[in-house]
């Protein structure tokens, strides 16, 4: 059985970086080699974005490098859990298995005197709180495992099934046996993206102009050159893939995203521009089975990206981070024609069933389990507009909250929590409320 750190040191966020950096010029060193024909993560995907166990996707960096990562190794899904996690559904890591970083942001934060503040304890002050303090971001990272590296497919079978079930990829073809996305076609036709998308005329390429603000894709058709079954219906996802790229773009302009594109061909930001537009559609097309190459226009871009990781680590962070916010852009309106059609959205936070309001998980304002200066724990509330007021907790109780790694799992435990120890107000408030509906 695999141990619960798996080695990862105090600089684990660094490792991370060095190692997606690493993970990247790979993977583009190989593309180069195979003269373009490989695509950016490889294969055919799951339809799905990478997740935990809990149905929560992950974001920015971590989306992308847990894609290549599962495709790499050949894992089935997409899905990777804690060793806590594993140990919380009777499971374990399987002997050997080296975990995967997952990188977040974190604070150190000392106040006038010198003293160390909680990352928690300063989110949860006001902008007043904040003045004298002195906060230093930088980059965290814990381990993760994917669901192959476990016995949970053994321990939990119909939890499994379930998932795998998520992810399935229909085989969905137009008349002239393409590859057919119902959501994108239907976004197409009825023009709900942010700007126009042309796919109706002959064109030479495909292209976003910032100036006609439009997205202008060649016909479908014309990507239909292969001489087979199979080779047809890829070329079907070719079409979307490119329809993605250039939709990524038109995600850039001030109103929208605000990202500095670059006057021409060839300077830096032209080319960091490209590469986010790259990796935005490789990463959506992923995650709706199909992999996304590299253009022929990005192809010449390849050997200054290799070189501005190999420089710079922490360039990619720059990057996924524009990727994210285009991915999450283009995502959600492909969800809202998914939901229309009846089908299940890629994003977690836009399926009403596993999403649910933040109020149901946790109804309390102002909520924060905190470190006091004197360096006990205390939990604070407001409910229905009434402050709680500040209460000592158990040491223990606090140990547990800053474990968990899992937003929606941190505000169950921090509702719970809540409830607990204000048991009585919180019931005296419910009754005054009561009264009062009575009276009127």
């Amino acid at each position: 059985m695999a141990s619960g750190t798996d080695g990862f040191s105090g600089n684990a966020g660094q490792q991370a970086l060095d190692r997606f950096a690493q993970m990247m010029i790979e993977r583009m060193e190989r593309m180069k080699a195979d003269d373009w024909k490989q695509g950016w993560i490889g294969g055919a995907g799951s339809a799905g974005l990478p997740q935990n166990v809990m149905g929560r996707n992950y974001s920015g960096s971590n989306s992308f490098f847990l894609q290549l990562h599962s495709a790499t190794k050949g894992y089935e899904l997409p899905v990777f859990l804690t060793f806590k996690q594993a140990h919380n559904f009777k499971a374990h890591v399987l002997k050997g298995e080296k975990a995967f970083p997952v990188i977040y942001w974190d604070m150190m934060v000392r106040d006038k005197d010198g003293k160390k503040i909680s990352s928690d304890e300063y989110r949860s002050m006001s902008r007043e709180e904040r003045k004298n303090l002195d906060a230093i971001p930088f980059i965290k990272a814990f381990p993760v495992y994917n669901l192959d590296q476990t016995n949970f497919r053994e321990v939990q079978p119909e939890r499994m099934q379930k998932i795998i079930d998520k992810f399935k990829v229909p085989e969905l073809r137009d008349t002239r046996g393409m590859y057919a996305h119902g959501a994108l076609d239907s976004m197409v036709a009825g023009q709900t993206w942010l700007c126009p998308i042309q796919a109706d005329r002959k064109e030479s390429g495909a292209y976003y102009s910032p100036s006609r603000d439009i997205v202008v894709v060649p016909m479908k058709e014309q990507f239909n050159k292969g001489t087979t079954p199979q080779e047809i219906y890829r070329d079907g996802m070719e079409f979307y893939s490119t329809m993605l790229h250039e939709m990524a773009h038109s995600t850039m302009t001030p109103e929208r995203l605000n990202r500095e594109a670059g006057a021409k061909f060839g300077d830096p930001k032209y080319a960091k521009e490209e590469l986010v537009a790259e990796l935005t559609a490789a990463m959506i097309s992923h995650s709706m089975g199909f992999d996304s190459k590299v253009t022929d226009n990005s192809a010449a871009y390849l050997d200054s990206w290799i070189g501005a990781l190999r420089q710079e680590p922490k360039f990619i962070v720059s990057v996924m981070a524009d990727v994210n916010k285009a991915s999450e852009m283009i995502l959600d309106r492909v969800d809202a024609q998914r939901l229309a059609l009846g089908e299940p959205p890629y994003l977690a936070k836009n399926d009403p069933l596993l999403a649910p309001l933040a109020d149901e998980i946790c109804p309390f304002k102002n909520a924060a389990i905190i470190k006091t200066r004197s360096g006990d724990f205390a939990v604070r509330a407001s409910y229905n507009g009434i402050d709680l007021g500040l209460k000592p907790i158990e040491r223990s109780t606090a140990r547990m909250y800053f474990q968990l790694t899992d937003q929606r799992e941190k505000d169950i435990f921090l509702g719970s929590t809540i409830r607990k120890n204000y048991e009585s107000e919180i019931a005296g408030i419910d009754r005054r409320a009561s009264k009062s509906l009575s009276i009127v």
